[in-house]
């Protein structure tokens, strides 16, 4: 294919916020600007950077160059400061850090901050006709195709995520050079800017106040993808190719970690549908509250934060909501007191027959089956992922004895099973009927379709 022949190809959308290397700083300003709150007015000449490490977000630095007092003592560390750039209020910060010199030329006070709350270069009121974003340690899908012209040459690859529901059109598209970034967050860990993307709403204008919500929805949406969060950062306002406004508000992401999915690596099939069951739950204010913190507790069991033994506690806690929102209050399986006598593994088990997942073990999680064969009181899955977290939970000396008996490798294959039952629960409420990974078969044939999708053929 001629360059000239490929032109429908769209191009790969790209930012001014890039990065090369993982956990570089982010140059954000340079110059002068100022701090201010009701005692105070101190012009500083230095930079503000988006830094990935202690913590994310935004810092300042500078010399003091002017202020309108002359007692060093109002530079005090817990004292809020609002942070202006250009006559506009950008955010709010603390000073963390000052130092004074005196000397022929090194006489001055440096002051270090960091920037928190809303972060805002330029006139967020400002009406945009699109919103641009950067994506930190996002996963690679195989999407449609776009294509990057380089001097003479053109490259183009299938980059492209497309996410539409009856308001909003949202692109992410993987860097050209993704690969390359892969490969630098593996070998150091942290953070990485590896996709880009537009939002574009269908009617009307974009202001930055409406859109944090399906921007939130978005953020939930493919951290739910990725198995560890990732969000939407560098929220930039275009209008007529210009950028008017950028928000450089900090999100909750998690540093790289190699982390298990359910997402395909090589297909973007029935994300766009699944994305359209998402936005649309979304909407109602206690679902979107489910939403929210299911997948909370089912990253930080997927991520292993509390180790296997706090992650099955976590998973559980996942499995504990979903039965009560699915089960109980939108299909009503169990009505009136029974529905809280049931015990945890038949609770389980209920969630499963909605699944058409077996209550036996894998045959891949060997550790678990023999931990059931060798206790007679275990009759599956269910009751084996029961007792184990209840050896976890309760502190006698019994429990205590049980749980040290465990094989580790059981207790991992338990948090496994606890976490592909939330990913099956979820796919299914949301009624995804495409192929997934499942983390519950041999790594060399772990694709399959959902299910219920077989149930229904």
């Amino acid at each position: 294919m001629t360059l000239k022949e490929d032109n429908h190809i769209p191009n790969i959308i790209e930012s001014s916020i890039a990065m090369s290397e993982a956990n570089t700083s982010i140059e954000i300003y340079e110059g002068e600007y100022s701090l201010k709150n009701e005692e105070v007015d101190i012009k500083i000449k230095g930079i503000i950077n988006f830094e990935w490490f202690p913590v994310s977000g935004l810092c300042f630095s500078g010399k003091v160059i002017s202020m309108n007092s002359v007692n060093d003592l109002l530079l005090t560390l817990d004292k809020e400061y609002k942070v202006f750039l250009k006559d506009l209020e950008f955010g709010s910060g603390l000073i963390i850090n000052t130092n004074t010199f005196f000397g022929r030329n090194t006489d001055g006070t440096i002051v270090k901050g960091r920037i928190y709350k809303q972060a805002v270069d330029g006139d967020k009121t400002i009406p945009v006709e699109k919103i641009g974003f950067s994506i930190p340690n996002f996963r690679s899908f195989l999407g449609t195709i776009v294509k990057k012209d380089i001097g003479t040459s053109r490259r183009s690859s299938m980059s492209r995520l497309e996410l539409e529901n009856d308001d909003y059109i949202i692109l992410i598209d993987k860097g050209i050079d993704y690969e390359v970034k892969r490969k630098s967050l593996e070998q150091n860990g942290g953070y990485i800017i590896t996709h880009h993307g537009e939002l574009e709403i269908k009617k009307g204008s974009l202001r930055l106040e409406e859109t944090y919500d399906i921007l939130y929805c978005l953020n939930t949406f493919i951290t739910f993808l990725n198995g560890r969060r990732t969000a939407a950062l560098f929220l930039q306002g275009v209008f007529e190719d210009d950028v008017v406004w950028t928000d450089y508000s900090n999100k909750i992401i998690d540093p790289y970690k190699h982390v298990h999915s359910w997402a395909q690596e090589y297909t973007t099939e029935g994300l766009n549908e699944l994305w359209q069951s998402f936005s649309s739950l979304w909407k109602g204010t206690d679902d979107k509250n489910f939403l929210n913190t299911v997948i909370h507790w089912y990253i930080e069991a997927n991520n292993n934060s509390g180790f296997t033994e706090g992650s099955i506690i976590m998973a559980q806690t996942a499995l504990e909501l979903l039965y009560n929102w699915w089960i109980i209050e939108q299909n009503k399986l169990i009505v009136g007191e029974d529905s809280e006598k049931l015990s945890a593994s038949n609770k389980i088990r209920l969630l499963l027959s909605q699944l058409n997942i077996s209550h036996l073990v894998p045959r891949k999680f060997i550790q678990l089956k023999e931990f059931i064969d060798n206790n007679d009181n275990i009759i599956d899955a269910p009751d084996a992922i029961i007792q184990i977290r209840n050896a976890i939970v309760h502190s006698q000396v019994k429990k205590r004895k049980k749980l040290s008996s465990i094989h580790p490798h059981a207790k991992h294959e338990a948090l496994e099973l606890s976490i592909w039952y939330i990913e099956m629960a979820l796919l299914r409420i949301l009624n995804f009927k495409d192929k997934y990974i499942n983390r519950c078969l041999e790594i060399n044939n772990n694709e399959e379709f959902v299910p219920w999708k077989r149930k229904k053929e």
